[in-house]
């Protein structure tokens, strides 16, 4: 599923997000990120406790490359089996005892493979309450050497199709001492659209061009790789540990200027479902410490060093302060993992549909019902395989009312591919009921699609 790109209501205002994603500073000409020799490390705060990350590549490699060869044993075994079988048809227990050999065989590499699934670059380690927590100086000199800057430069054309340059600063947090680095998609995302370069520079000024590893659209977070060596990666806490009034520290580039500022706040609420101006709605936690424009990608820190969320949006109505939101580490370490491992999220539920909205406006002037509307079936598609046809309405999965989108598209959220659910279809002024098995969406099945439809908000699913 992707990002809402034609969203046509979005522009109405009882429509439109009051959750900005606190992510870049726009400006024309050079990148706005300014280091400040100021700023260089040990220029403010000693050297503090200074807590090793771990190198992610290396035992994931060697346990992939366990699983391929037991994969390569498993089908050279399996061929001589069958080679032998067709030569010793009178051997009946030969071709049993090859069966059951073969059969171990299977579940040796089925093992390897959830073995590797598991040992994932990145893991969460608890609290070391033994060891006390650190000062806020020590904190930030940590984060010195773990939070990097963002800059990304493309070109935006106006409406006389002239182009200019524009710059855009974020944060991100240093995952590995080899250089896997953890950000909010929308920090790069045109960037990445338009094959533009990314930079990350590090506290010592020192820039490095980035490789965009992974982006996860749906939850707003990427990763990127440098070619650097014996980085201070940092150690991801527990945040399902978290609890309301903990206190929390945020780090990060505000308004792409103000590099490496730290604000200090509490957890303020757990587990607050968000929408973005990008239409992503993510689960997030809350929190009370400033952040701005250029914060986001940038860690949000626990009292003992521990990079416990991923500051990623917050509510920017007049008037408002104190109510930033920063994504879970366990939940953004989890995606990060599949990002590194595979490239993308694997085992994302798909339907392989070009959607839209029927509005009850809409609905009425085209006497339809109101519900989601299918633009296109995708060619071999689960969803044609079900049956399903351009014109159908769904209004509802598995008995569950979906009346846009956007209800749709984070029902679908729930499940996995593989899975089955039953869509309720309105068709030529009936209602049918069908059941689709979902298929995995890949990299190359995330994308938008501009749909002439009045007041709609179309885009895969």
């Amino acid at each position: 599923m992707s990002n809402d790109k034609y969203d046509y209501s979005s522009y109405s205002e009882e429509s439109r997000s009051v959750y900005r994603d606190a992510y870049y500073t726009a400006s024309g000409g050079q990148s706005s990120y300014g280091y400040n020799p100021a700023h260089s490390y040990g220029s403010q705060t000693g050297r503090g406790p200074k807590r090793k990350g771990k190198n992610i590549g290396l035992g994931a490699v060697i346990i992939l490359c366990l699983a391929c060869i037991l994969v390569a044993g498993a089908a050279g075994i399996g061929a001589m089996y069958f080679f032998l079988q067709d030569r010793l048809t009178e051997a009946s227990d030969t071709a049993e005892a090859a069966g059951e050999e073969e059969l171990d065989i299977y579940a040796e590499v089925q093992s390897a493979q959830e073995a590797a699934t598991e040992s994932l670059p990145l893991s969460i380690e608890d609290a070391d309450e033994a060891a006390g927590t650190f000062s806020a100086e020590e904190i930030y000199t940590l984060a010195c050497e773990q939070v990097v800057g963002i800059s990304t430069s493309f070109d935006q054309y106006n409406i006389f199709g002239q182009a200019s340059s524009t710059s855009v600063a974020g944060s991100g947090i240093i995952l590995s001492e080899d250089g896997y680095i953890l950000t909010n998609y929308h920090v790069i995302e045109s960037a990445y659209a338009g094959g533009y370069t990314v930079t990350v520079i590090l506290h010592d000024g020192e820039t490095y061009a980035a490789d965009v590893t992974g982006v996860e659209s749906d939850s707003d977070l990427a990763v990127l790789k440098i070619e650097a060596e014996g980085l201070n990666a940092a150690t991801l806490g527990d945040s399902d540990a978290l609890a309301v009034g903990q206190t929390i520290y945020a780090v990060g580039n505000p308004l792409g200027e103000l590099t490496y500022t730290m604000t200090m706040g509490i957890v303020s609420a757990l587990d607050r479902t968000i929408t973005t101006d990008e239409n992503i709605t993510v689960d997030m936690f809350q929190i009370d410490a400033a952040v701005n424009s250029g914060n986001s990608g940038g860690p949000v820190y626990n009292v003992y060093g521990q990079v416990v969320g991923i500051v990623t949006a917050k509510y920017s109505e007049d008037g408002m302060e104190g109510l930033g939101f920063a994504i879970p580490i366990t939940d953004a370490a989890s995606i990060a993992n599949e990002l590194i491992t595979n490239g993308y999220v694997s085992g994302k539920a798909y339907l392989g549909l070009t959607l839209t909205t029927v509005s009850p406006s809409v609905a009425m002037y085209y006497d339809m019902v109101q519900g989601v509307y299918v633009y296109a079936v995708e060619e071999g598609s689960c969803s044609q395989e079900a049956g399903i046809q351009p014109g159908d309405i769904i209004v509802a999965i598995d008995g569950t009312e979906v009346l846009d989108k956007s209800a749709l598209l984070d029902a679908v959220k729930q499940y996995r591919a593989g899975d089955s659910a039953e869509l309720t279809i309105y068709r030529n002024q009936d209602y049918i009921t069908v059941t689709v098995v979902f298929d995995e969406e890949l990299p190359a099945q995330s994308q938008d699609s501009q749909l002439p439809f009045p007041s709609s908000d179309a885009s895969n699913a």
